[in-house]
């Protein structure tokens, strides 16, 4: 990936010139956000993308968005290749703060692997750096949007021959996903509170 990432689907909302401690904000997709979005992430289409979110700034400067996003997505079934269609449906609830700096942040997933869970959910309790008062709605609803769909979309009765899976293919399935424990600890935490 380029160093310089610009996102498909950007809406930057600027914290600091916040009228009050609390915006609520709903933001949508364009068609062209959405094909781009679509390629990004290997996609058939997305027909749908959007999120009514809620921006509190607390007197320390961190800030909270939190707010439902719904996408209404279609993805080839892993078995036949045919379109399957889906509704995603997820609640978004991310802290930024202006104390945390993208360096204390790993930048490469495969880093997670070698992590401990006490240290997973110390990377899950920290926040997200704040740089400059600015925070870009549209990619974080898009972040959220690529891990809660179906990452193994099926048609309904479709199997996958279990002599087409190559034997890297059975390997990659018993390794562990670093996204997937961090998105099973986060449900214990929920669970927790």
């Amino acid at each position: 990936m380029p160093d310089t990432f610009a996102p498909e689907f950007s809406r930057i909302v600027k914290t600091d010139e916040q009228v009050s401690a609390k915006e609520k904000l709903a933001i949508e997709a364009t068609e062209k956000e959405r094909a781009a979005l679509a390629k990004r992430f290997e996609l058939v289409s997305i027909d749908s993308l959007k999120a009514e979110l809620t921006i509190s700034t607390a007197s320390n400067g961190e800030v909270t968005v939190r707010g439902p996003m719904t996408a209404e997505i279609v993805q080839n079934c892993v078995a036949t290749l045919e379109p399957v269609p889906e509704l995603v449906e997820d609640t978004i609830e991310v802290l930024f703060s202006p104390h945390v700096s993208e360096d204390d942040l790993p930048s490469d997933p495969d880093d997670l692997e070698d992590l401990s869970e006490e240290e997973l959910m110390a990377l899950l309790d920290q926040p997200e750096p704040l740089v400059d008062g600015k925070i870009d709605l549209g990619e974080v609803v898009a972040q959220f949007l690529a891990v809660a769909m179906n990452p193994y979309p099926r048609k309904e009765g479709a199997e996958l021959p279990a002599a087409v899976k190559t034997e890297e293919e059975a390997d990659e399935e018993k390794r562990p996903n670093p996204f997937a424990q961090l998105a099973g600890l986060k449900d214990k935490l929920e669970k927790k509170n």
